[in-house]
C-alpha cells in the first residue's frame, strides 16, 4: 500500500516520535511510505535519521525566503481579530492535495488535530477515493476544554465528519464524541491501538554507564524521562528524591529532558546525586541505568506516554499517576501492576507524600523491586511493534474503497 503519514512537525514529542516509528515499521512490512510535515524548518533531522532512516520526508515550504514567517504573522493577526481565515493552512492543504495525487497515495494516516483537518480537507472529493485514518494523541480533548478554541473545535468536528477511520490510544480520547454535532463514533471504522515501540540501544561505545555519573552498581537509581514542562511533575520528583536521599544516601536521580523550565531547576539544584542529562536522542540509553522510572504527571492531555513504554522495554517499574492510559499500561494480564500508581488532579499530586513513600519502598524492599522488574518485562508485550502494525493494517484494509 502507498501510505502518507501526515503530521504538523517532526520534532521531539510523543505523537511525532510515534509517527516516525510507525512509518519505518510499515516500510519494513513492505509498504511504500512517506512522511508529510507542515513546516520545513520544524524537522529534527538527527531524530528522523535515527528513527526513520528509510522514509522520505515531504514538507511544505512557502518558497520565498521570509514568506513563511509572514504567513505565520498574518495568521496570528487574523486570529487576534477573531477571523477564521488561515492563508498558510490553505496553502498547505493545496500542497498536500497535489502530493497525494502525484504519488498516487492510497491512504493518509494523520497525527495531531491540525494535521487531521488539513488532511481530510485535502483529500475530500478526490477520485479515486483516498481514505484518511486519524490517530488521536490526546489533543482533541485538550482543545475541547481550552478557552477561546471554538474554531479548532469546529475544525476537529469537520475532520471527524470526513475521516474514514480512527485510531485512539485511550478511552479518554473519545470524549469529543459526547459533545453536540459530532459524527457518532459508531459510524467510523475505529480501533484502540497502543503505540508500538521497537527500541534499540546505541552501540556499546556510546552507551552511558553509571560510572560516568559516579554511581555505583549497587546504588539505587530513580529516573525520569519526559517533555520538559512543569505539568509532567519534575518538581515532585525532585522534592521526593531529596527526602529519600536523606535516609538513603546511596540513591541517585537521573533526569532526561530539555527546556528552559528544566534549566531553571538545574540551576537551583545543589545535590551531586541529581543528574540533569538534558536532551537525549535515544532515551532508553539512559533508562537502562534506572532501577525505577518516575512520571508524576498531571498533564491534562496525557494519553499513552512514551516514557512508560520505554521504562517497561528496559524492564523498569514505574511510579506514575493514575492519568490517561497509564493504569492499563502498567497492568499485568494476570493481575497486579508493574509499578505504583498515584492520585492526581489538574493542580498536581493529590498526596505528594505518596510519591516519597513509593520511592522509599523500592529503596528498602529489594525483593519487591526485583519482582516488579519481572512484571515490567511482561507488561511490555502489549507494546510490541508487530502487534501495533498488524492492528493498523487491519484498520487500513477495512477503510479501503470497495
Amino acid at each position: 500500500m502507498r501510505i502518507l503519514i501526515a503530521i504538523e512537525d517532526l520534532r521531539t514529542g510523543g505523537a511525532q516520535v510515534f509517527a516516525m516509528r510507525l512509518a519505518e515499521a510499515l516500510h519494513n512490512h513492505g509498504h511504500q511510505v512517506w512522511l508529510y510535515c507542515h513546516y520545513a524548518n520544524y524537522i529534527n533531522k538527527e531524530l528522523l535519521q535515527r528513527i526513520a532512516p528509510d522514509i522520505p520526508v515531504i514538507a511544505f515550504d512557502a518558497g520565498l525566503p521570509g514568506l513563511d514567517w509572514l504567513l505565520l504573522k498574518a495568521q496570528g493577526a487574523l486570529r487576534r481579530l477573531k477571523l477564521s481565515i488561515s492563508l498558510r493552512e490553505q496553502l498547505v492543504e493545496r500542497h498536500l492535495k497535489r502530493i497525494v495525487q502525484q504519488l498516487n497515495i492510497q491512504l493518509v494516516n494523520s497525527h495531531t488535530i491540525k494535521s487531521d483537518y488539513v488532511a481530510t480537507a485535502a483529500t475530500s472529493g478526490l477520485q479515486p477515493i483516498v481514505p484518511v485514518v486519524i490517530t488521536m494523541h490526546g489533543c482533541y480533548e485538550d482543545f475541547l476544554h481550552m478557552p477561546g478554541q471554538a474554531e479548532v473545535t469546529f475544525k476537529s468536528k469537520r475532520a471527524l465528519a470526513q475521516t474514514a477511520g480512527l485510531v485512539y490510544l485511550t478511552q479518554k480520547n473519545l470524549e469529543i464524541f459526547s459533545t453536540p454535532d459530532v459524527r457518532p463514533l459508531a459510524d467510523i471504522a475505529h480501533a484502540q491501538i497502543y503505540n508500538g515501540f521497537e527500541g534499540q540501544f546505541s552501540t556499546v561505545d556510546k552507551l552511558p554507564t553509571r560510572a560516568q555519573l559516579d554511581i555505583k552498581e549497587e546504588d539505587i537509581v530513580f529516573g525520569m524521562v519526559a517533555r520538559g514542562i512543569q505539568e509532567k511533575g519534575w518538581q515532585y520528583a525532585l522534592d521526593s528524591f531529596h527526602q529519600v536521599h536523606q535516609v538513603q544516601p546511596d540513591s541517585h536521580l537521573i533526569l532526561v529532558g530539555e527546556s528552559e523550565y528544566l534549566n531553571k531547576l538545574k540551576a537551583e539544584n545543589t545535590s551531586s546525586a541529581v543528574h540533569f542529562i538534558g536532551f537525549a536522542q535515544n532515551p532508553i540509553d539512559w533508562v537502562q541505568l534506572f532501577d525505577v522510572g518516575l512520571l508524576p504527571s498531571y498533564f491534562a492531555s496525557e494519553s499513552l506516554p512514551n516514557s512508560i513504554a520505554e521504562y517497561l522495554f528496559c524492564g523498569i517499574p514505574a511510579v506514575a499517576t493514575r492519568i490517561g492510559e497509564i493504569p492499563a499500561m502498567l497492568a499485568v494480564s494476570d493481575g497486579g501492576e508493574a509499578g505504583i500508581l498515584l492520585e492526581q488532579n489538574v493542580h498536581g499530586l493529590t498526596h505528594p507524600e505518596e510519591l516519597t513513600a513509593a520511592m522509599q519502598r523500592y529503596a528498602d524492599e529489594k525483593d519487591f523491586l526485583a519482582a516488579h522488574k519481572v512484571l515490567a518485562r511482561q507488561c511490555f508485550e502489549k507494546f510490541r511493534m508487530d502487534k501495533c502494525i498488524a492492528a493498523y493494517e487491519k484498520l487500513f484494509a477495512q477503510v479501503q474503497p470497495r
